[in-house]
């Protein structure tokens, strides 16, 4: 039985989840509807889940994409496990949090040729691995069946880890990336249409992202759904019924991040969500998806914003966070966790929790 839960495990060696539509519903309900102080129970209930099932670990994940420097950690190399846009700094969305800016920070690689060029340099320079991502064309996928050859080449020949952000993906797109030996893939999971149409500016709706969590699923890929917290101009929109579709499926791990306003956007004005939303969802992770690899992800408001949501973050069970701040570090440890840190991509816990845990087929 699933403790606190009290419901039957799933078939041997599948990752465990609330088994019922019914059960599913009443935690969200406690999780997005209780006030701070009745979460309480909560919070105690999934730490101690962690606990249970990924023993006394904290992962924090530190990897070369932006300027990071602590007391217990000091960021210098670029060429660890950077992100690289295999379209530069076009997207054809434009969508209304982003409007391509996310991009900027990424390392352009525009051909095949140029991706085996940074590829190379990234090796050279002592690199474990990258992410490849990129803007989306006007169906909301990232072009990148032509790179897939490459990318076989980057983690066969360089011996590179590639954790690739797909967007919505087909059968071919899919078959392809589990050809090319992938590490993982990341894909953002929207649970409401009105988000898909008016943020992402997408002619579609949730099932697309449904239909891709199955292909990545069904191609044996281990797949890292990515919950955007507030992604509705700082509202909670769509997180219950994206935490619903995740949980169907099987995943390596699921990363929780967060809306940050960036200027120059239609949401430069938005006000984030709250810390406390944002380990509402990172809270019903957990109660739903107890022996699934739990993160809280690199996007993410700064200041004080990001230290109350990486503690609220810790008490509710994360097995991991990137780039974490000093006060996540101090209260780790306060709590008798052990940390270990990364200079990685933090999509790749799953083999850091091995053999605790690891992706499984249903």
């Amino acid at each position: 039985m699933d403790r606190g839960l009290g419901l039957p495990r799933l078939r041997k060696r599948r990752l465990e989840d609330v088994a019922s539509t019914d059960s599913q519903r009443d935690v969200l309900k406690q999780c997005f509807e209780q006030n701070a102080h009745s979460l309480n129970e909560l919070f105690s209930e999934a730490y101690d889940l962690s606990r249970k099932h990924f023993s006394n670990l904290i992962h924090f994940y530190i990897p070369g994409m932006v300027h990071y420097e602590t007391s217990f950690y000091r960021a210098n190399d670029s060429h660890r496990f950077p992100g690289i846009s295999v379209t530069g700094r076009f997207c054809h969305l434009e969508c209304d949090h982003c409007n391509g800016q996310l991009l900027e920070t990424m390392i352009p690689a525009t051909t095949p040729k140029e991706l085996l060029k940074v590829c190379t340099e990234i090796k050279n320079q002592g690199g474990s691995g990258c992410l490849i991502s990129g803007g989306c064309l006007n169906d909301g996928k990232v072009p990148l069946m032509k790179f897939v050859p490459t990318i076989k080449r980057v983690n066969q020949d360089l011996g590179l880890r590639t954790v690739i952000h797909t967007g919505l993906v087909d059968a071919s797109v899919a078959k392809a990336l589990a050809n090319a030996g992938i590490a993982a893939a990341m894909i953002d999971i929207i649970g409401s249409n009105d988000t898909v149409r008016g943020v992402y500016h997408l002619n579609d709706d949730i099932r697309s992202f449904d239909r891709s969590l199955s292909l990545l699923d069904e191609n044996g890929i281990p797949t890292v759904p990515h919950i955007v917290v507030g992604i509705h101009y700082g509202e909670l929109k769509g997180e219950k019924t994206a935490l619903e579709m995740v949980s169907k499926h099987n995943r390596a791990a699921v990363v929780v991040v967060a809306l940050t306003p960036l200027s120059n956007t239609k949401m430069e004005h938005t006000s984030p969500p709250l810390p406390l939303d944002v380990a509402r969802v990172v809270l019903a992770s957990r109660l739903l998806m107890p022996e699934t690899p739990l993160l809280l992800g690199c996007a993410r408001p700064r200041g004080q914003h990001k230290v109350e949501t990486d503690i609220l973050a810790i008490k509710a069970g994360v097995n991991g966070i990137a780039y974490p701040s000093e006060e996540a570090h101090g209260f780790a440890e306060k709590l008798g966790l052990s940390v270990r840190l990364h200079e990685k991509c933090c999509s790749l816990l799953w083999e850091d929790l091995a053999p605790q845990t690891s992706p499984v087929s249903a």
